[in-house]
């Protein structure tokens, strides 16, 4: 610390000003969907109710659930905030900040301190990974799982210390919990990596150690899949072979990958799709062309392959309806961009032209990520908890004392975020949820549908039936009604 202080005067900048794009009005514009609701209903039962859990959310892949885990870290933050959503989220943001430090204290082991600092700066500044820190969501905190397990991975192969391995693939069975189209390909990528460095695996206590660490992750899979007759290996078992979701049939996929590529990873650099994501493409393969032999060092290595195995393995798969989301590739994008932050920073180190390039890169990267991060923070992105909230105080306040019925529609027509809303805030300031039976007091709680617009119109013509208008009330983009019911069935 006496050695580098201005190093670390630096990094605790990055670090904070990185805090504070990710926590700024999170209270206010947090996104409290279906999935947040679903997983939120679930540790709120294991929180008052004691219900454990063997399984954690489902997939796209239907039949498949992944494990507890990300329910599990979620547990202590949802327990302190006594269930408010947006302290379970703060958690998650903070956990996203240790990430940012494991990706410097890995890049400079790797590549040296300018590097480190480069790659935290580009990685906490990027818009599109603020807003990605700021999802209520299971591949929320993979990032930092993924960056520990590297570093475990790298001080094995420097150091040939046996524990590392070990706690390597404890790691990586907790990343398959957290998102497992992302960190399905750490295991082959690890083959590889370890295939390549078998003059190290002399142990062979240490393998077995290493498996046993990670199919202790598996266990409650597994106990799951005993319990339910084998429910989730025939779901698996389904997607790889019935539906052959892994095949080699390129040509009508590989234009569709190449664009994922490309948004999936060089949004996080340039947040608009213009010219200059383009020539930040060129730049990028400029780089390695020109630094390919400074960049492939031996840790540099390992990056690519872990960068390389998903983009090769998703032109072959075909499950999910062909569906590749960009979530999926939030364990390789720590990679993405530490080869990147090398590459800028020995162009930066050669002449005067790659001084200026580096530069003006970085000046454009940070303006329009600033610009961005401005625009969101005024407004938000969709529906946000503040607009909920408020929807469900006017209900409680026109309803007074007397008890009322609620009937919502939000696509996907799954109301599970209003669920939670109405036990956890209903309950905190109101003391009471809506009653189930039915009342003469309805309310109705509509969230608009762009895709499919016809269902709000069919389910607001079934409402008529039941109940006619007494007064309405709207806020961002939620409306309310209340209704006298008419209808008792």
């Amino acid at each position: 610390m006496n050695k580098f202080k201005f190093e670390h005067f630096v990094l605790t900048l990055i670090l904070i000003v990185s805090a504070f794009f990710r926590l700024f009005r999170l209270n206010l514009l947090l996104g409290f969907w279906y999935d947040q609701g679903r997983d939120a209903l679930v540790i709120w039962d294991l929180i008052h109710h004691g219900k454990f859990f063997l399984i954690g959310p489902v997939t796209g892949i239907e039949g498949i659930f992944l494990g507890p885990f990300y329910y599990y870290l979620l547990t202590p933050f949802y327990w302190l905030g006594r269930g408010n959503p947006v302290t379970a989220a703060a958690g998650l943001v903070w956990i996203t900040i240790g990430a940012i430090f494991l990706l410097y204290f890995l890049t400079r082991k790797i590549y040296g301190r300018q590097t480190g600092l480069l790659v935290a700066f580009l990685y906490g500044f990027s818009y599109n990974l603020v807003l990605f820190s700021r999802w209520l969501a299971n591949p929320n905190p993979l990032p930092f799982f993924t960056l520990l397990a590297l570093l475990c991975l790298h001080e094995f192969i420097n150091n040939h210390t046996s524990l590392f391995l070990i706690l390597y693939s404890f790691l990586i069975g907790l990343c398959l919990q957290l998102e497992a189209a992302s960190a399905i390909f750490f295991l082959p990528a690890t083959l590889i990596i370890l295939i390549l460095e078998r003059k190290k695996l002399t142990n062979f206590k240490i393998l077995i150690y290493s498996f046993l660490a990670f199919y202790i992750t598996l266990v409650p899979q597994v106990l799951f899949n005993f319990r339910h007759q084998g429910i989730l290996l025939s779901a698996f078992r389904r997607f790889l072979i019935e539906e052959k979701s892994f095949s080699l049939t390129l040509s009508q996929i590989i234009k569709l990958r190449l664009s994922t590529y490309y948004d999936s990873f060089f949004s996080k650099l340039i947040p608009v799709n213009n010219w200059l994501r383009l020539a930040v493409l060129v730049l990028f393969f400029l780089l390695f062309f020109l630094f390919r032999k400074k960049i492939f060092n031996k840790g540099g290595k390992f990056l690519f392959i872990w960068l390389i195995v998903p983009i090769i393995g998703f032109f072959f798969y075909r499950g999910n309806y062909g569906y590749v989301w960009d979530y999926y590739f939030s364990g390789a994008q720590p990679a993405f961009f530490i080869l990147f932050s090398a590459g800028l920073v020995f162009f930066w180190r050669k002449n005067l032209i790659g001084k200026i390039i580096v530069g003006s890169f970085l000046i454009v990267f940070l303006c329009l990520n600033i610009r961005s991060l401005k625009n969101y923070h005024q407004t938000g992105i969709g529906i946000t908890l503040r607009a909920q909230k408020k929807a469900i105080d006017w209900i409680y306040q026109d309803a007074g004392s007397q008890d009322f019925n609620v009937d919502i529609y939000v696509p996907p027509q799954i109301f599970c975020s209003y669920s939670y809303l109405f036990r956890w805030y209903g309950q905190e300031k109101y003391g009471r949820e809506p009653e189930t039976k039915l009342l003469e007091n309805l309310y109705t709680l509509e969230e608009p549908d762009t895709e499919h617009p016809q269902f709000l119109s069919a389910w607001l013509k079934r409402q008529d039936t039941i109940g006619k208008i007494i007064k309405e009330y709207s806020w961002g983009d939620i409306t309310v009604q209340k209704r006298e019911r008419v209808k008792y069935e």
